[in-house]
């Protein structure tokens, strides 16, 4: 009787997009903090948009990168000879491999919950790239304003404003 009509768009997943969101931002300030060479912010915004296409796009892009490899013993010995290079690599930059790992489970996530709403792969690719490069950016910007703040900001925007009240109350 009071159906609503079905809206061509189907609902969103708050709860990924949100831990998504903070999950990018944290690595944007992190990114901020590593690096102020706007080319390198560039870098890390193309593999975040890879990323998220492979979290959208996973079996066709290990089908893609993988297809023919072990046809014969020759290109299968290549492969575990780079695996064993590649495991090397990540076992020396762990912390590296822990922000990925990190970073690729929050949008595998995402990309679970829109795959459960019967959302199509090309709309939940482009919501996941919007969302990972906004909460990206979103850090970037939250650590610059924290280091460089406006002159005119009242004076409880300052570390030394509560430190300074701490003080007073002899906590």
């Amino acid at each position: 009787m009071f159906d609503r009509q079905a809206s061509p768009t189907p609902k969103l997943p708050w709860n990924s997009l949100s831990l998504s969101f903070l999950t990018y931002t944290t690595f944007g300030w992190l990114v901020y903090g590593w690096t102020t060479n706007r080319e390198i912010w560039l870098a890390v915004a193309v593999g975040v948009a890879i990323l998220g296409g492979f979290v959208v796009y996973p079996s066709q892009i290990i089908g893609l990168c993988f297809e023919g490899f072990f046809k014969t013993d020759v290109r299968a010995l290549i492969l575990i000879i780079l695996a064993t290079v590649i495991s090397v690599f990540l076992l020396t930059y762990v912390d590296v491999f822990a922000d990925a790992l990190v970073l690729s489970a929050a949008g595998l996530l995402v990309s679970l919950d829109l795959k459960i709403r019967h959302w199509s792969k090309p709309l939940s690719f482009i919501l996941i790239i919007g969302w990972q490069l906004s909460g990206l950016s979103m850090g970037l910007f939250l650590h610059y304003f924290y280091l460089h703040p406006p002159l005119d900001l009242p004076a409880y925007f300052y570390a030394d404003y509560w430190i300074q009240f701490l003080n007073k109350l002899k906590l």
